[in-house]
């Protein structure tokens, strides 16, 4: 039954390769380059992230003083995000938005801009980009990327349609992976039990390329081999790519694992939130209370020169407190977690990266690692060059099925040209 159906899972290997052959390309290109995202994007608008200090020895401005002195220029803005950990020599990056009387929800503050570069010296603003918006030039190139590599800079209809690809990928990758496996062999109609180690003498060239081969098994094998190398890193940018596009899947087939959503848990009240009894000034005072107290509990320490920051959700009238602890393990850090109400700082949820939940970490792990943000360069040097693989695996795909549809075309006209010579026995 397996060998009848081999050519079934063949035809299905290759058409789903073609189908996905252009969101794979453009998602190993993109990401190659979103692998030195930050250091791309300060190299290509350096006036937006470098500032200098204006005097030898100038501090610069605690967190809250600079939101609201950048508030003050915007009057009825809100910045509802808020770093607390700056960095010498770099702007602070703020989101401004305002109500909006037609939807009652927040809106950019202005149709040019939702992003503000600020100097953490003196408040004054120096760069304005709408993200990922590429007619403004140079300036937006990085996150112009970031928006055609997870939804071709076509919105939500783009978001979707590459969840749908993650997720035919991840399939593909077990189909791709059997039919990589060596056929079992048959001797009069019988299926023949063979030793272990000739059975991985017979799996062991869909491992390398064959040098001295012609281009198309060249080709081949290097769409194999390569595959096969690279497979357990493969599902796992296709799995994380389902989780970042689409939820719909992931979070109830995790679910069975345990998942918890970050909004599992949290009630919404009727109406938004948007001014509540603890400004941002008393709710970092209780969040980093509670990040320490929790913390303790659970056995972890906080790293202060790590990412920290603030965030107000008004539809679910909770502050978050994120933060860096001994339980982060991105480079970035600030993946842990102390959600309380906005008005009374009552705990709602403490979320840390790992440790909590199994799913919930392997879910971290799969994010961390699609996004390069672990183990420093080398790791971003290895997602490059998956980035890279994917493409190539895509291109060699098309290659190998162009061929096999050129061999179709040609060989019943050789056969017919065969047939029609003349009998010369």
């Amino acid at each position: 039954m397996a060998i009848r159906l081999r050519p079934l899972w063949v035809r299905i290997h290759r058409w789903t390769g073609l189908g996905l052959a252009l969101f794979l390309i453009v998602a190993g290109l993109t990401g190659a380059l979103l692998a030195f995202q930050e250091e791309i994007d300060v190299l290509v608008a350096p006036q937006f992230h470098q500032v200098a200090s204006p005097h030898r020895g100038s501090a610069m401005l605690s967190p809250q003083d600079l939101r609201k002195r950048v508030m003050a220029r915007y009057p009825g803005g809100v910045i509802d995000y808020l770093p607390l950990h700056f960095t010498s020599g770099r702007s602070v990056i703020l989101q401004v938005e305002r109500h909006d009387p037609a939807s009652g929800g927040l809106v950019p503050w202005s149709a040019q801009w939702d992003e503000l570069f600020v100097d953490p010296y003196t408040s004054v603003v120096i760069g304005e980009r709408r993200l990922g918006d590429i007619t403004q030039g140079a300036v937006n190139l990085m996150p112009f990327l970031y928006r055609v590599h997870y939804s071709l800079a076509l919105g939500s209809w783009g978001l979707t349609a590459f969840g749908v690809a993650a997720l035919v990928w991840t399939l593909d990758c077990f189909v791709g992976f059997y039919l990589t496996l060596p056929v079992r062999q048959k001797v009069a109609g019988h299926h023949v039990p063979r030793a272990a180690t000739e059975w991985w003498s017979r799996w062991r060239p869909a491992w390398t390329v064959r040098r001295r081969a012609g281009s198309y098994k060249r080709t081949f094998d290097l769409h194999r081999a390569t595959g096969l190398w690279l497979w357990p890193l493969l599902l796992v940018f296709a799995w994380s790519g389902v989780f970042f596009n689409l939820s719909a899947i992931y979070t109830p087939v995790m679910q069975v694992f345990g998942y918890r959503t970050l909004q599992s848990g949290i009630v919404p009240p009727t109406t938004p939130r948007y001014t509540p009894h603890l400004d941002f000034r008393m709710a970092e005072t209780r969040g980093r209370q509670l990040a320490l107290y929790e913390a303790r509990q659970h056995g972890l320490t906080i790293d202060p020169a790590r990412d920290t920051a603030l965030l107000h959700r008004p539809g679910a009238s909770v502050y978050a407190y994120i933060f860096t602890t001994s339980a982060d393990m991105r480079d970035s850090g600030g993946r842990s977690l102390a959600i309380f109400d906005s008005d009374t700082g009552r705990l709602v949820k403490f979320i840390i990266p790992r440790g909590q939940s199994g799913a919930n970490t392997f879910t971290e792990w799969i994010s961390a690692l699609h996004m390069a943000d672990v183990w420093g360069l080398p790791w971003r040097i290895g997602v490059a060059l998956i980035g890279l693989s994917v493409a190539l695996l895509s291109v060699t795909g098309a290659l190998i099925w162009l061929r096999k549809r050129q061999a179709r075309k040609t060989t019943p006209r050789a056969v017919r040209r065969l047939n029609q010579k003349p009998n010369c026995g």
